[in-house]
């Protein structure tokens, strides 16, 4: 890891019990006694959403015949920990996901004693729904890059300054869930991977209550990304992979599956049990992923 990329001036305290962090959207602290039994963590996986994190965790109970750990707080982010596998949702958009990833990253340094070799074998995860550019929905993108609309990484505002991060994704997890897939025969590509902040405008979307484009101007815009190796859309994987570069974690990935491809049309319209097929198609990539890698003892 890049130990000068840690807050180290706080977390080190931390981890000393000389000081008290509260994961305030988490609703607990580096004093919550139920934390001595996460200490094992081995694997993070988020999500956007509460529903589906809930389901992950008790899928990965029942296959694993482990108990389920949850957080009472729930109205920011649901958060569930089962047999060395901390679940969480990072709401929608890499805003309210900064968040949860800053928080969960603060969480895994306390469980590690700050050690860093511990820390390099923690494996990350974002599993989701995206838009495809040329790929069929129902086939799983693993991310190679992330970057933003403009083809840029990941950046933000630092005392007004704009500050970038590293938009890559190493590339032996990526391979790793390619071989899974091809072993589990479900449709995967790699490819770059563009994060948007909204919705609807960013993503060059004509159906919102506000457009600012044609539909000729989306189409040659979706095009010109499509030719630059990108093969989705989504609001969160730019920020995750520039998060987790900052501190130089080894082990993490994104993987979405597609629900619409952008260049057929920008709504979705498959029913919801195509839908949900789309969607097990990157749960099925994860599960095969954990168990090959997760310890069993």
């Amino acid at each position: 890891m890049i130990r000068q990329n840690i807050n180290s001036d706080l977390l080190d305290q931390v981890v000393a019990g000389a000081v008290e962090d509260i994961w305030y959207h988490y609703g607990i602290s580096s004093r919550e006694p139920l934390l001595q039994k996460m200490r094992n963590v081995e694997a993070v996986i988020i999500a956007g959403s509460g529903e589906r994190t809930d389901e992950f965790a008790r899928h990965w109970s029942v296959r694993r015949q482990a108990p389920l750990l949850a957080l009472p707080r729930q109205d920011r982010f649901v958060f569930r920990y089962v047999d060395k596998v901390i679940f969480s949702s990072h709401g929608m958009g890499m805003p309210s996901a900064a968040i949860a990833l800053q928080e969960l990253m603060k969480m895994v340094y306390f469980l590690k004693d700050g050690d860093l070799t511990a820390l390099d074998n923690v494996f990350w995860m974002r599993v989701g729904t995206s838009g495809g550019l040329g790929v069929p929905p129902g086939t799983v993108v693993i991310s190679q890059e992330a970057l933003q609309t403009d083809m840029k990484p990941y950046r933000l505002l630092n005392r007004g300054q704009e500050y970038y991060f590293d938009a890559r994704f190493p590339s032996a997890p990526s391979a790793a869930l390619m071989t899974i897939a091809a072993r589990l025969g479900i449709a995967a590509v790699a490819g770059r991977t563009v994060g948007s902040n909204d919705f609807y405008l960013e993503q060059g979307r004509c159906d919102g209550a506000v457009s600012l484009i044609s539909e000729k101007e989306k189409d040659v815009w979706l095009r010109a990304l499509y030719r630059q190796g990108v093969t989705n859309i989504e609001m969160e994987t730019p920020m995750v992979a520039g998060l987790l570069n900052h501190w130089g974690f080894p082990r993490f990935a994104a993987a979405c599956a597609v629900i619409v491809d952008r260049l057929q049309g920008d709504q979705v319209i498959s029913p919801r049990a195509e839908l949900l097929k789309y969607v097990e198609n990157a749960e099925r990539l994860l599960w095969g992923y954990l168990e090959e890698t997760i310890s069993s003892q």
